[in-house]
């Protein structure tokens, strides 16, 4: 039987609490880490054409360097939600954020492409991490009414890296060399994981309300195990892997992909890249904001959020054929705008994902809920940027711009045909039983 409890429901019969400046700083520090994880990833693609010439590899070996970073990717997005539900957000985020930083110097201290592989596997170990700890730490800190819009805020600001990156690695690339453009953002790194450890101070919640759990109520002291074998048969869960493993290579292939793509393709310089390649993260980052506002206040009205989800999902995926347009124009504006809206699409997704398993599941499991679905999601981007070289050398950019065009429609199918219905469902019980009870 399905038990509800509707914690948005509760939350939104009561006035909005304030986001202490505590929180607020702690906040500000998730998206300090998060700003350097997405400028390190990205720096390497931004520099592609320059690497290459340097260090002498192919398109085919580039493949092979996104393969070493999304292999232990997607190995530790699954061990890394455990590590933090075993640890804590506090000692896993300062090792996770040191891990990578100590990566992104030695790449920029590789002479070699084994060196360089190596690199970007360790960079690969050490992200993925930030994730589920930004929703870990989110449930831990802040109220459950504000936290559709602190998702929000932290998660786009992933986008800030994105945006950041292109102008400061352009500056640092041509004023001091492409080696600085790594090294010095992995000190800074460093500098934050330490402020991280001397900050989250405040200890995971024993206990927390739950939106819509699909599962019997766990005996005390099986709480936790029992919460994860429950997940894992929801099939609401399941539909959300599949639309991460369908979904999830288009925002990967932009990543690694599109730098090179502006300059080799496209024939924008390196310094070109950098005055415009920030442009789509920031639309990206401000429709997300704003979205995450949009759900906040559509639940203080009584609507159930994850409907309100629900549709953002499917409005927005019907934009997403517009990416198989990108090599049939000439004009650069055009393929920029393009490229802005795929950006933006799959950015606001990340976020919609973190607030349907905030609102769905337990706390106990949102971090192995964040995991998992990185990994699988990772999977499947991992095959395409493994074949992303060899398909470039028989079939140029048309056909992968044109096969992505349609993985987000079809993702929003299944979240409408599987969560919509549970949702019709759960509104139509919940009116018939009248308020629901917090499950602790």
């Amino acid at each position: 039987m399905t038990r509800t409890s509707s914690a948005s429901t509760a939350a939104s019969a009561l006035p909005a609490r304030k986001i202490p400046l505590k929180v607020w700083f702690v906040l500000g520090l998730l998206m300090s880490l998060v700003v350097l994880n997405y400028f390190d990833r990205q720096t390497l693609s931004i520099l592609k054409p320059i690497v290459k010439a340097d260090l002498a590899f192919d398109d085919k070996a580039y493949s092979l360097l996104t393969f070493a970073f999304m292999l232990p990717y997607i190995v530790m997005y699954v061990v890394s939600g455990r590590l933090i539900e075993r640890f804590g957000t506090r000692i896993c985020m300062a090792i996770f954020a040191i891990g990578w930083s100590i990566a992104n110097i030695a790449s920029g201290m590789s002479h070699s492409f084994s060196h360089l592989a190596a690199s970007r596997a360790l960079l690969g170990a050490a992200e993925p991490g930030v994730f589920p700890i930004i929703q870990r730490a989110i449930l831990n800190w802040v109220p459950v009414e504000r936290r559709a819009q602190a998702i929000g805020v932290v998660l786009p600001a992933g986008n800030l890296g994105a945006i950041l990156a292109p102008p400061l690695v352009a500056v640092m690339t041509t004023g001091i060399g492409w080696r600085a453009a790594f090294i010095l953002p992995g000190v800074i790194g460093v500098a934050i994981a330490i402020l991280w450890w001397f900050a989250d101070t405040r200890p995971a919640p024993r206990a927390e309300p739950v939106q819509d759990a699909a599962c019997p109520e766990p005996a005390k002291g099986d709480e936790e195990s029992a919460s994860v074998s429950a997940l894992l048969r929801d099939r609401r869960y399941w539909a959300i892997i599949a639309v991460r493993m369908i979904s999830d290579p288009v925002w990967y292939f932009y990543l690694f992909w599109i730098p090179g793509y502006l300059q080799e393709r496209v024939g924008l310089s390196l310094s070109e890249v950098g005055i415009v390649g920030g442009l789509p993260y920031i639309v990206a980052m401000l429709a997300c904001l704003l979205l995450g506002r949009l759900v906040d206040r559509s639940a203080a009205r009584g609507r159930d959020p994850i409907r309100t989800q629900l549709r953002l999902f499917a409005i927005t995926a019907a934009l997403m054929p517009l990416g198989a347009l990108i090599t049939l124009t000439s004009s650069v504006a055009i393929a920029l705008i393009i490229i802005t809206i795929v950006v933006t699409v799959c950015q606001t997704w990340f976020v919609g994902f973190n607030v349907l398993l905030a609102g769905l599941f337990p706390v106990k499991v949102n971090a192995s809920a964040v995991g998992v679905l990185g990994a699988v999601g990772a999977s499947t981007s991992l095959v395409l940027n493994l074949l992303a070289g060899f398909i470039l050398a028989q079939f140029d950019y048309v056909a992968l711009f044109a096969g992505l065009a349609i993985l987000h429609p079809v993702s929003a199918v299944i979240l409408l045909v599987v969560i919509g219905r549970t949702r019709a469902k759960h509104a139509a019980g919940t009116t018939a039983a009248g308020p629901a009870r917090q499950v602790t």
